[in-house]
């Protein structure tokens, strides 16, 4: 897992199933892919902003592998 400092903490709410949860990128991407939670359904977040609490989401058009 990414340390703190190199990582950027936002939740998101799945547009698939409505599930909210939180997650990490990489402070300077600017797309994460991750899975839903619960729903296993491929995302990607982006930052909203320079320091955001929630990331932007659509469901990805490539599988991710976390």
């Amino acid at each position: 897992m990414p340390e703190r400092e190199e990582a950027q903490y936002g939740t998101y709410r799945c547009p698939v199933c409505s599930h909210r949860d939180g997650a990490e990128i990489r402070r300077g991407d600017t797309v994460g892919l991750i899975r839903c939670s619960y729903c296993d359904t491929s995302l990607e977040l982006s930052p909203r902003g320079r320091d955001p609490v929630r990331f932007a989401v659509q469901v990805a058009g490539e599988h991710a592998t976390r």
